[in-house]
Parts: C-alpha cells; structure tokens; sequence
C-alpha cells in the first residue's frame, strides 16, 4: 500500500507539487480509513471528492457524528466554481478529533511541474509530513507548457520559459525550492518515464518515490 511505502503516521500529512496531489490524497485516505478515522481536507482549494461524504463548514460534533458511520470525511468550507477551502476549525483541534488528517496544501493548475511563490505551499502548523509530488509527464517538454508558474519557475533554474525541462532541470528546480520531506514522482508509466525518474533522484539528497500514485504503484529509487 502506499501509505506503507511511505511510511505515514498517525498525524498531519500536507501533499504539495503538481502531478498528482488529489489522486494520492484520496489513495492515503482510502488505506488509512483501514487503520483508523480520516479527515482529508485543503488549506487552498479543491473539488469535493466523489463517494466520500463531504461536510461544509462542520462544527466539531458535525464531524464526530459522520464519523460514527464512517472513517472519512471531507471538510471544508464553500469557494469559488464549487470548490472547497479551508475549514474555520483550526488544525490542533482537527487532530483530536481522527487519526489521520491528509492535507491539500498546494495548487498547480492541472500541470505537471510548479514553481512556489512566497506564499506557497500552505502547510499546516504541526504537520508530521510533507509530500512533493512531481509530474513526469513535465519532463522533455518547455517549461511555459508544463509548468504553473513558469516565468518563476525558469527564474529558478536560470533559464528561459522555452527551454526545454531536463531531469537535470527538474532536479535543480526541486532542490533549490527545498520543499518536501519526501518526493514523490508520479505518471511513470515507461522505460523511458523510469529513466527520467532515475535521473531525477540521482541529484536529489531525500527519500525519492517513482511510480503511478492511479495505480497504488510506487518503488524507491533513493
């Protein structure tokens, strides 16, 4: 299972990048409610998932109750083109009330690769883990065709919104950006996906992940 594979604990675990948050979040979610109560939730936006029961805006006891029937929930508050934002209920108290909260704590506009801002990712204090998944489907490709915030994120590699992504690029862009205990790279499909994500990790000093989060398959490349 790939909550086994990396390892989470009983806490907070913040999901950021691009590629594939919302795919893992809900996988996570799915394992965990085997081992105990699950909230999922986002401190930026998200669609309210399927088959999961949703609570808008829940008070403490709202989210107690839904969980005599069920191990996960997802809570937030109502946002723009029906998409959910964070919840008025501060993360310390979320905490007590199941055994896992698994957090969207990132935005990347549906591309595969993403540059930060200041203000970004948004992590919530007392998070256990954070995730950074990253999508391969970026790599060989211009950076202003894959990229969410491509002007920033050909700052940070020193180059230009044409280039084209190298692992060695992607690689440079995720440790500058230092963001993620653990990486996470998704939509490796092929022999010529896998490579690229060997590449990858080769320059990467943390724990790295390569598969396809759809499929529950991930191996460790470092």
């Amino acid at each position: 299972m790939l909550s086994d594979i990396l390892d989470i604990k009983k806490g907070i675990t913040a999901i950021i990048g691009s590629g594939g948050k919302t795919t893992l979040m809900l996988k996570l979610a799915k394992e965990l409610s085997q081992k105990g109560k699950v909230i999922i939730c986002t401190t930026t936006h998200i669609y309210p998932p399927e088959n999961i029961i949703t609570l808008v805006s829940p008070s403490e006891k709202d989210i107690l109750d839904a969980f005599r029937n069920e191990n996960v929930v997802c809570i937030g508050k109502t946002a723009e083109n029906n998409k959910l934002t964070s919840s008025d209920i501060p993360f310390e108290r979320l905490i007590r009330l199941a055994d896992y909260i698994v957090v969207e704590a990132d935005g990347s506009k549906h591309m595969p690769l993403k540059a930060h801002n200041d203000y970004e990712p948004v992590i919530p204090n007392g998070t256990d883990k954070v995730i950074l998944v990253v999508g391969i489907s970026g790599i060989s490709r211009k950076i202003y065709e894959v990229c969410h915030r491509p002007e920033l994120y050909a700052e940070i590699v020193q180059g230009n919104i044409t280039d084209i992504v190298s692992p060695q690029t992607a690689a440079e862009a995720i440790n500058k950006e230092n963001l993620g205990d653990v990486i996470v790279i998704n939509q490796v499909g092929t022999e010529k996906d896998t490579e690229n994500a060997k590449d990858i990790a080769r320059y990467i000093n943390k724990p790295v992940y390569a598969g396809e989060i759809m499929k529950g398959r991930l191996v460790c490349l470092r």
